[in-house]
């Protein structure tokens, strides 16, 4: 299974946040730099010719693209799995407890994606016991009755899930 993903920026809002104050950061420290070396003290001063500034601008601005690139780049092994956790709370939210998280190598977030996959797997045998026991009931239930150990069984099944908020 081909488990890259083909976009840069899979969220926006966050990447670009991130790369925006990366870009900033890099053009104040650059700047910093070519003052200091322009107007700080010494034999060798920063001859700003007008073209060593076009220089200097050209430099500047593929300095720039590179960090904007790196900045989408990086943050996209954050932006990625917390796209991924989503969409798989959503498919369990549906009712899709086989669902589990799988992560790109190299993704960042990976012991969390094995904590959730633990998770569903305890989930998906607690919601399979229901299952079961409500099976074993309704085929109880044609064949003349339903016992009391039967209906025990479920309950014990149902009450291992969790269904309201207990302060």
């Amino acid at each position: 299974m081909d488990n890259r993903r083909k976009r840069i920026v899979i969220n926006p809002k966050f990447q670009q946040q991130y790369a925006i104050v990366s870009v900033v950061v890099t053009v104040f420290l650059t700047n910093i730099l070519i003052i200091f070396l322009s107007l700080g003290p010494g034999e060798q001063k920063l001859e700003l010719s007008p073209g060593t500034a076009w220089a200097i601008g050209i430099f500047e601005l593929i300095l720039l693209a590179g960090v904007w690139y790196g900045t989408l780049k990086a943050t996209h092994k954050v932006a990625g799995p917390v796209y991924k956790f989503s969409q798989h709370l959503k498919a369990l939210g549906d009712g899709d407890v086989w669902t589990r998280v799988a992560l790109r190598q190299g993704d960042m977030f990976q012991e969390e994606a094995e904590s959730i996959n633990a998770s569903l797997d305890k989930l998906q045998e607690k919601v399979q016991a229901v299952q079961d026991a409500a099976k074993v009931i309704q085929l109880s239930q044609s064949d003349g009755g339903v016992n009391a150990d039967q209906v025990g069984k479920l309950m014990a099944a149902t009450a291992a899930l969790r269904t309201k908020r207990e302060d």
